[in-house]
Protein backbone atom coordinates (compact mmCIF):
# COMPACT_ATOMS: atom_id res chain seq x y z
CA UNK A 1 0.00 0.00 0.00
CA UNK A 2 3.10 2.44 0.58
CA UNK A 3 4.52 1.57 -3.07
CA UNK A 4 1.21 2.81 -4.54
CA UNK A 5 0.75 6.01 -2.33
CA UNK A 6 4.03 7.16 -3.37
CA UNK A 7 3.78 6.06 -6.99
CA UNK A 8 0.27 8.01 -6.89
CA UNK A 9 2.40 10.88 -5.33
CA UNK A 10 4.94 11.21 -7.59
CA UNK A 11 2.51 11.10 -10.62
CA UNK A 12 0.94 14.21 -8.83
CA UNK A 13 3.96 15.78 -7.98
CA UNK A 14 5.54 15.46 -11.31
CA UNK A 15 2.24 17.44 -13.20
CA UNK A 16 3.14 21.03 -13.20
CA UNK A 17 -0.52 21.81 -12.45
CA UNK A 18 0.62 20.74 -8.98
CA UNK A 19 2.51 23.17 -8.26
CA UNK A 20 1.00 26.21 -10.32
CA UNK A 21 -2.13 25.77 -8.03
CA UNK A 22 -0.03 26.30 -5.48
CA UNK A 23 1.56 29.05 -7.06
CA UNK A 24 -1.17 30.88 -7.98
CA UNK A 25 -3.13 29.70 -4.10
CA UNK A 26 0.46 31.62 -2.49
CA UNK A 27 -0.13 35.06 -4.95
CA UNK A 28 -3.77 35.38 -4.45
CA UNK A 29 -3.44 35.49 -1.19
CA UNK A 30 -0.84 38.55 -1.00
CA UNK A 31 -2.97 39.80 -3.56
CA UNK A 32 -6.43 39.60 -1.70
CA UNK A 33 -4.50 40.85 1.65
CA UNK A 34 -2.91 43.83 -0.63
CA UNK A 35 -5.96 44.81 -1.88
CA UNK A 36 -7.71 44.61 1.42
CA UNK A 37 -4.77 47.01 2.34
CA UNK A 38 -5.39 49.21 -0.52
CA UNK A 39 -9.31 49.36 -0.04
CA UNK A 40 -9.96 50.16 3.05
CA UNK A 41 -6.89 52.67 2.81
CA UNK A 42 -9.27 54.30 0.38
CA UNK A 43 -11.85 55.06 2.72
CA UNK A 44 -9.41 56.39 5.38
CA UNK A 45 -9.94 53.41 8.39
CA UNK A 46 -6.44 52.03 7.68
CA UNK A 47 -5.39 52.77 10.92
CA UNK A 48 -7.99 50.40 11.99
CA UNK A 49 -6.22 47.36 10.05
CA UNK A 50 -4.64 44.78 11.94
CA UNK A 51 -3.16 41.48 10.70
CA UNK A 52 -4.49 38.66 12.75
CA UNK A 53 -8.08 39.49 11.84
CA UNK A 54 -7.20 38.92 8.34
CA UNK A 55 -5.01 35.50 9.44
CA UNK A 56 -7.63 34.40 11.59
CA UNK A 57 -9.57 33.52 8.64
CA UNK A 58 -6.62 32.21 6.48
CA UNK A 59 -7.85 35.61 4.16
CA UNK A 60 -10.46 34.15 3.50
CA UNK A 61 -8.96 32.38 0.55
CA UNK A 62 -9.88 28.46 1.63
CA UNK A 63 -12.70 28.51 -0.79
CA UNK A 64 -9.83 28.71 -3.67
CA UNK A 65 -8.09 25.81 -1.31
CA UNK A 66 -11.06 23.86 -1.63
CA UNK A 67 -11.35 24.33 -5.55
CA UNK A 68 -7.76 23.29 -6.30
CA UNK A 69 -8.33 19.78 -4.15
CA UNK A 70 -11.48 19.14 -6.40
CA UNK A 71 -9.64 19.97 -9.17
CA UNK A 72 -6.70 17.24 -8.27
CA UNK A 73 -10.01 14.56 -6.56
CA UNK A 74 -11.29 14.71 -10.30
CA UNK A 75 -8.24 14.49 -12.33
CA UNK A 76 -6.66 11.67 -10.50
CA UNK A 77 -9.38 8.85 -11.20
CA UNK A 78 -10.98 10.44 -14.51
CA UNK A 79 -7.62 11.00 -16.25
CA UNK A 80 -6.67 7.23 -15.50
CA UNK A 81 -9.82 6.16 -17.73
CA UNK A 82 -9.41 9.00 -20.26
CA UNK A 83 -5.91 8.21 -21.23
CA UNK A 84 -6.85 4.03 -20.98
CA UNK A 85 -3.83 3.69 -18.51
CA UNK A 86 -6.63 2.66 -16.04
CA UNK A 87 -6.02 -1.13 -17.80
CA UNK A 88 -2.28 -1.11 -17.12
CA UNK A 89 -2.99 -0.04 -13.25
CA UNK A 90 -5.26 -2.83 -12.59
CA UNK A 91 -2.92 -5.73 -14.07
CA UNK A 92 -0.77 -4.82 -11.32
CA UNK A 93 -0.71 -7.11 -8.01
CA UNK A 94 -2.94 -4.53 -5.93
CA UNK A 95 -6.48 -4.98 -6.02
CA UNK A 96 -8.69 -2.02 -6.95
CA UNK A 97 -9.64 -1.18 -3.82
CA UNK A 98 -6.33 -0.87 -2.68
CA UNK A 99 -5.84 1.37 -5.74
CA UNK A 100 -8.56 3.88 -5.01
CA UNK A 101 -7.99 3.80 -1.55
CA UNK A 102 -4.21 5.22 -2.39
CA UNK A 103 -5.75 8.07 -5.01
CA UNK A 104 -7.88 9.02 -1.86
CA UNK A 105 -5.22 9.50 0.01
CA UNK A 106 -3.01 11.07 -2.18
CA UNK A 107 -5.76 13.81 -2.91
CA UNK A 108 -5.80 14.42 0.85
CA UNK A 109 -2.14 14.51 1.53
CA UNK A 110 -2.31 17.32 -1.36
CA UNK A 111 -4.93 18.94 0.81
CA UNK A 112 -2.89 19.14 3.59
CA UNK A 113 -0.01 20.42 2.61
CA UNK A 114 -2.32 22.95 0.60
CA UNK A 115 -3.66 23.74 3.63
CA UNK A 116 -0.02 24.42 5.68
CA UNK A 117 0.95 26.46 2.59
CA UNK A 118 -1.98 28.70 2.90
CA UNK A 119 -1.50 28.94 6.52
CA UNK A 120 1.84 30.33 6.49
CA UNK A 121 1.17 32.46 3.10
CA UNK A 122 -1.79 34.17 4.87
CA UNK A 123 0.50 34.62 8.36
CA UNK A 124 3.10 36.03 6.01
CA UNK A 125 1.02 38.37 4.19
CA UNK A 126 -1.40 39.45 7.18
CA UNK A 127 1.62 41.07 8.94
CA UNK A 128 3.73 42.31 5.79
CA UNK A 129 0.51 44.09 4.37
CA UNK A 130 -1.51 45.53 7.28
CA UNK A 131 -0.44 46.21 10.54
CA UNK A 132 1.66 43.51 12.30
CA UNK A 133 0.20 42.38 15.80
CA UNK A 134 1.36 39.01 17.26
CA UNK A 135 -0.31 35.86 16.43
CA UNK A 136 -1.02 34.80 20.33
CA UNK A 137 -2.82 37.85 20.60
CA UNK A 138 -6.58 37.09 21.26
CA UNK A 139 -8.96 37.56 18.36
CA UNK A 140 -12.52 39.10 19.31
CA UNK A 141 -15.57 36.67 18.88
CA UNK A 142 -13.34 33.26 18.70
CA UNK A 143 -14.03 32.23 22.56
CA UNK A 144 -10.97 33.83 23.61
CA UNK A 145 -8.68 32.31 21.48
CA UNK A 146 -5.54 33.76 19.97
CA UNK A 147 -4.76 33.97 15.96
CA UNK A 148 -2.73 31.09 15.64
CA UNK A 149 -5.21 28.83 17.50
CA UNK A 150 -8.85 30.60 15.43
CA UNK A 151 -6.50 29.77 12.27
CA UNK A 152 -5.17 26.47 12.82
CA UNK A 153 -8.75 25.85 14.20
CA UNK A 154 -10.37 27.30 10.87
CA UNK A 155 -7.59 25.43 9.20
CA UNK A 156 -9.15 21.93 10.85
CA UNK A 157 -12.68 22.83 9.98
CA UNK A 158 -11.73 22.97 6.52
CA UNK A 159 -9.60 19.92 6.21
CA UNK A 160 -12.82 18.25 7.17
CA UNK A 161 -14.62 20.27 4.46
CA UNK A 162 -11.89 18.76 2.01
CA UNK A 163 -12.59 14.80 3.59
CA UNK A 164 -16.05 15.59 2.02
CA UNK A 165 -15.22 17.20 -1.02
CA UNK A 166 -12.81 14.65 -2.45
CA UNK A 167 -15.25 11.40 -1.39
CA UNK A 168 -17.93 13.73 -3.89
CA UNK A 169 -15.67 14.70 -6.32
CA UNK A 170 -14.06 11.03 -6.17
CA UNK A 171 -17.17 9.29 -6.29
CA UNK A 172 -18.47 11.06 -8.95
CA UNK A 173 -15.30 10.83 -11.11
CA UNK A 174 -15.34 7.11 -10.66
CA UNK A 175 -18.69 6.77 -11.29
CA UNK A 176 -18.74 8.32 -14.84
CA UNK A 177 -15.21 8.51 -15.80
CA UNK A 178 -15.68 12.36 -16.75
CA UNK A 179 -13.09 14.63 -14.98
CA UNK A 180 -14.87 17.79 -16.27
CA UNK A 181 -18.80 16.76 -14.44
CA UNK A 182 -16.98 15.16 -11.29
CA UNK A 183 -15.05 19.16 -11.35
CA UNK A 184 -18.66 20.77 -12.10
CA UNK A 185 -20.38 18.70 -9.62
CA UNK A 186 -18.05 19.69 -6.81
CA UNK A 187 -18.08 23.40 -7.50
CA UNK A 188 -21.82 23.06 -7.70
CA UNK A 189 -21.55 21.90 -3.77
CA UNK A 190 -18.69 24.23 -3.01
CA UNK A 191 -19.63 27.38 -3.94
CA UNK A 192 -24.02 26.60 -4.57
CA UNK A 193 -24.13 25.53 -0.87
CA UNK A 194 -24.86 29.21 0.14
CA UNK A 195 -28.16 29.47 -1.77
CA UNK A 196 -29.18 25.57 -0.80
CA UNK A 197 -28.62 26.65 2.76
CA UNK A 198 -30.52 29.66 2.63
CA UNK A 199 -33.51 27.90 1.78
CA UNK A 200 -32.83 24.82 4.18
CA UNK A 201 -32.39 27.21 7.15
CA UNK A 202 -36.65 27.96 6.72
CA UNK A 203 -36.99 24.42 6.27
CA UNK A 204 -34.96 23.63 9.52
CA UNK A 205 -36.89 25.90 12.09
CA UNK A 206 -39.96 23.96 10.92
CA UNK A 207 -38.43 20.46 10.75
CA UNK A 208 -35.76 19.47 13.48
CA UNK A 209 -34.17 16.76 11.60
CA UNK A 210 -33.31 18.12 8.73
CA UNK A 211 -30.65 19.75 10.63
CA UNK A 212 -28.47 16.67 9.86
CA UNK A 213 -28.64 17.52 6.12
CA UNK A 214 -25.30 17.27 4.01
CA UNK A 215 -25.57 21.03 3.00
CA UNK A 216 -25.94 22.29 6.49
CA UNK A 217 -22.69 20.17 7.41
CA UNK A 218 -21.02 22.84 5.33
CA UNK A 219 -21.32 25.44 7.80
CA UNK A 220 -18.91 24.36 10.15
CA UNK A 221 -16.12 26.83 9.99
CA UNK A 222 -18.90 29.25 10.90
CA UNK A 223 -20.00 27.48 14.48
CA UNK A 224 -16.37 28.49 15.52
CA UNK A 225 -17.37 32.05 16.24
CA UNK A 226 -19.17 32.77 18.98
CA UNK A 227 -23.16 32.97 18.81
CA UNK A 228 -22.75 31.11 15.59
CA UNK A 229 -26.60 29.22 14.89
CA UNK A 230 -26.62 26.17 12.57
CA UNK A 231 -28.49 24.06 14.73
CA UNK A 232 -25.49 21.94 15.50
CA UNK A 233 -22.30 22.93 16.84
CA UNK A 234 -18.66 22.03 15.87
CA UNK A 235 -18.43 18.38 16.81
CA UNK A 236 -21.69 17.04 15.83
CA UNK A 237 -21.42 18.96 12.61
CA UNK A 238 -17.65 17.05 12.69
CA UNK A 239 -19.04 14.06 13.09
CA UNK A 240 -21.57 14.60 10.27
CA UNK A 241 -19.26 15.01 7.74
CA UNK A 242 -17.10 11.87 8.67
CA UNK A 243 -20.50 9.80 8.63
CA UNK A 244 -21.12 11.17 4.65
CA UNK A 245 -17.48 11.06 3.73
CA UNK A 246 -18.00 7.55 4.54
CA UNK A 247 -20.83 6.62 2.76
CA UNK A 248 -20.14 8.20 0.10
CA UNK A 249 -16.32 6.65 -0.17
CA UNK A 250 -17.96 3.46 0.10
CA UNK A 251 -20.25 3.95 -2.67
CA UNK A 252 -17.45 5.08 -4.82
CA UNK A 253 -15.51 1.83 -4.10
CA UNK A 254 -18.34 -0.43 -4.57
CA UNK A 255 -18.80 1.46 -8.38
CA UNK A 256 -15.14 1.38 -8.96
CA UNK A 257 -14.54 -2.39 -8.20
CA UNK A 258 -17.82 -3.54 -10.28
CA UNK A 259 -16.51 -1.12 -12.78
CA UNK A 260 -15.86 -2.58 -16.58
CA UNK A 261 -12.81 -1.24 -18.09
CA UNK A 262 -12.57 -2.86 -21.20
CA UNK A 263 -14.02 -0.14 -22.93
CA UNK A 264 -11.63 2.28 -21.53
Amino acid sequence: MGVLIKNEWQKLIKKKSSWIMWVILVLMTFGITLLVKTSNGSTGGGAELNSNSLFASLTEMTSFLNLFVVVVAASIVAEEFSRGTIKFLLIRPFTRSQILFSKFVVCLIYGVISTVILYIASLASANLFLKAESPLSVVEGFHGWNALTVAGAYAGANLLLILLYISITMFISAAIRSQSLAVGIGLGVLFGSTIVNSFLMVLIEKYDWLKWNLFNMLNIKGTLMEGSSFHLNFWQMAVGIIIYSVIIYGLMQYLFNKRDVSLS
